[in-house]
């Protein structure tokens, strides 16, 4: 009865043609070096594609993925990724015609976009990454992905964490705010329009978005707890700002006596999706959250069918206020940590 060969021969042997960069084959099955030793000499003449930083010239390329293969994590929004680029020191390269995301902060490569993946190939790329001097670790990968292949749990640790679930709303639900659960929703838009007959919704054209960042700062400097996650959110949004339509952003204002009382800033992240970025209202003002919520569905009900509204971070007020709204669905990822060597089971004998 023949046994399987090492796992790492056979990760790297599956899918040789496919790698353009190697020159020189892959290592014979009998080599008992380990199988983090295998994969640094497998790249290390002529490694993986180098990284590079987010710029606004490389939008066509990460959105014409984005596009064609549909994600769904907010995570995948050109826009985010230029806004957060600093913050995270976010880099990207292609390989195998796939988009592949770094977050050198978090130390974790972004599940990649494009061509299916099998779960060797996936394998392939975090060795490849481990021989380059980089984690492992994969993350953002969708839920359906790992159930569909259980035996990713051989080469690494599976991480959920429920705090980065992006949930994901019907635009026309949102617009219309029927039925019993979101009848609340629906009395505070109406009290809040009732109470303010001169508010106004205006596009966010230039003069609009500096009465945003007004808003913004006040809530900013209000905040009497400004936690890192504050104070990296509040960076980004300027920056994004910096860049709007570059970034091809749009967004809606709630003005109330010529001042800014809400805003939302939003962009596509996909061909059925938009990515609600960043939102900001004033809350002294009664229904104006609901208000500015239900205004920028009416506004995309005609260009999407579906609204990410991003994650709640794990803040339980967060979470609560978006759960109220009954979401279509969460958007689950789990973070694949590559197992240490040795860790890993080793492969079962070949029955034949």
């Amino acid at each position: 009865m023949a046994s399987s060969p090492p796992r790492a021969t056979r990760v790297f042997t599956r899918a040789w043609d496919l790698n353009p960069w190697r020159t020189t084959p892959p290592l014979n099955s009998k080599d008992n070096r380990t199988e983090l030793t295998m994969a640094q000499n497998l790249y290390q003449e002529q490694p993986l594609p180098s990284f590079k930083s987010v710029e606004l010239q490389d939008r066509n390329t990460i959105t014409s993925y984005t596009h064609a293969f549909g994600p769904m994590s907010c995570e995948y929004s050109f826009a985010n990724l230029f806004a957060w680029r600093n913050i995270y020191d976010i880099s990207w390269t292609l390989v195998h015609e796939r988009l592949v995301i770094h977050d050198g902060v978090e130390g974790y490569t972004l599940m990649p976009i494009g061509p299916s993946m099998a779960p060797t190939e996936l394998v392939e790329l975090s060795l490849s990454l481990v021989a380059a001097g980089m984690p492992g670790d994969i993350s953002l990968v969708p839920a359906e992905y790992v159930m569909a292949h259980p035996e990713l749990n051989r080469d690494y640790t599976l991480v959920e964490d429920r705090d980065f679930d992006d949930y994901l709303y019907t635009t026309m639900a949102l617009a219309e705010l029927k039925g019993r659960k979101l009848h609340k929703k629906r009395n505070l838009v109406s009290q809040f329009n009732r109470q303010y007959p001169d508010a106004r919704i205006k596009t966010l054209t230039p003069p609009v978005r500096a009465l945003c960042l007004d808003l913004a700062e006040h809530l900013y400097q209000a905040n009497a707890t400004i936690t890192r996650t504050v104070s990296e959110e509040h960076r980004a949004m300027n920056e994004a700002f910096n860049y709007f339509d570059a970034l091809g952003l749009g967004g809606i204002a709630i003005l109330v006596q010529g001042a800014v009382r809400a805003f939302a800033v939003f962009s596509p992240l996909n061909d059925t999706t938009y990515d609600i970025h960043f939102e900001k209202s004033d809350h002294e003002f009664k229904g104006v959250s609901q208000a500015i919520n239900h205004a920028t569905a009416v506004h995309l009900k005609e260009k999407c069918r579906l609204i990410n509204r991003e994650q709640d971070m794990g803040i339980p007020g967060l979470r609560r206020a978006k759960l109220s709204y009954g979401p279509q669905r969460l958007v689950t990822t789990l973070t694949l940590k590559l197992k240490q060597t040795g860790e890993a089971q080793q492969p079962t004998p070949d029955p034949r």
